[in-house]
């Protein structure tokens, strides 16, 4: 077989790929025909807690986003949603515990804020209990001065398999307070569980 003969049929093997790239629309998926099953999920109805127990925690729960608008309404969700930072989902590691932390404060989420204290968080002062110190925190989140949404040179240090020390420049407006906060690991999610101001710029 000739040279030009070979490369014609090197082109016409390769034909029947780009065709069927071109009719998919490269990466863009085609969600009208998919089986992905994430395009049948639905929310399950709330739960019914009996008397007498506490409702579960649903700070941390993933919500399933809708399709994103300008896709044809066809339900389809090319691309995963983020999840780094929004209310309502799950922060998977001690990097996302601080970014979500810091980003919720700047959006006055005084909730979102507290929920990712640990259940044996250590007030910083002596002053005061832990609960007493988280009371206050909140009403800062809510009403005093908002910090810049995103932190500055966050460094994490291993302190144990269980324990991480993490710490970073926090701004509000043209102050600067250098930062360590303190995370375990509690039942699979990472917690604030001491806090405290290094410095002040």
């Amino acid at each position: 077989m000739s040279l030009s003969n070979r490369r014609l049929a090197g082109v016409i093997a390769v034909l029947p790929a780009l065709v069927a790239l071109s009719a998919c629309g490269g990466h863009t998926r085609n969600c009208e025909v998919s089986d992905d099953p994430y395009l049948v999920a639905r929310s399950d109805a709330p739960l019914n807690v009996p008397d007498g127990m506490t409702q579960p925690d649903r700070s941390a729960a993933l919500v399933i986003p809708n399709a994103p608008a300008g896709k044809a309404g066809n339900g389809c969700l090319a691309d995963p949603p983020s999840y780094f930072r929004s209310s309502g989902t799950v922060a998977r590691s001690p990097e996302e515990v601080v970014a979500s932390w810091a980003q919720a404060w700047a959006a006055r989420e005084s909730d979102a804020v507290i929920a990712l204290y640990s259940s044996s968080f250590v007030a910083p002062t002596d002053t005061s209990g832990a609960a007493a110190w988280l009371e206050q925190r909140r009403e800062q989140v809510a009403t005093g001065p908002v910090p810049d949404s995103m932190i500055e040179g966050l460094s994490v240090e291993p302190d144990g398999s269980d324990r991480r020390i993490a710490t970073f420049v926090q701004k509000f407006g043209t102050n600067s307070l250098r930062k360590q906060l303190v995370l375990v690991r509690e039942a699979g999610s990472w917690r604030i569980v001491e806090e405290k101001v290094t410095s002040v710029k």
